[in-house]
């Protein structure tokens, strides 16, 4: 496993937005190594207002199939951190969820997963910017009104 994921915050000001569906995924293909693909998870990626990526978090061994209070204890940390990481001028950060696995396409706990987002998020007033499945495949973006608009 390639354990330096370490993020050069220097180089973020020169970063394209993560609001670009395909620059999102290009970041996650970037931070998701095989061994990441291969063990599963929850990628997100927390974004300044611009949606600039500030700070990557993988989050390893998410029980599957993960049930409803399960995939809400998990959003509303990551809602909570982008509360308590934004300011006052320009809000909470802005989030980036990925849902990591080896294989498969689009299934009802990813659908699952996308609605709980969006719950999450709208509740708390966070940007939620994308929502995506990576596999040994590659990025997908799940269909999501963008709220940066």
């Amino acid at each position: 496993m390639n354990y330096d994921k370490r993020f050069d915050l220097a180089a973020r000001i020169t970063m394209p937005s993560l609001h670009d569906p395909e620059v999102a995924n290009d970041a996650l293909d970037a931070f998701l190594d095989v061994d990441d693909r291969l063990e599963g998870g929850l990628a997100f990626l927390f974004c300044d207002d611009d949606g600039r990526l500030m700070q990557p978090i993988l989050v390893a061994d998410v029980p599957h199939p993960t049930s409803h209070d399960e995939r809400w204890t998990a959003m509303r940390w990551a809602v909570g951190l982008c509360e308590m990481v934004g300011d006052d001028h320009n809000g909470p950060l802005g989030l980036v969820l990925a849902l990591v696995r080896e294989i498969g396409g689009v299934c009802d706990d990813d659908r699952a997963w996308h609605q709980v987002a969006l719950d999450a998020c709208a509740e708390a007033d966070v940007p939620l910017i994308s929502v995506h499945v990576v596999t040994m495949d590659g990025a997908l973006v799940l269909p999501t009104a963008s709220q940066a608009a």
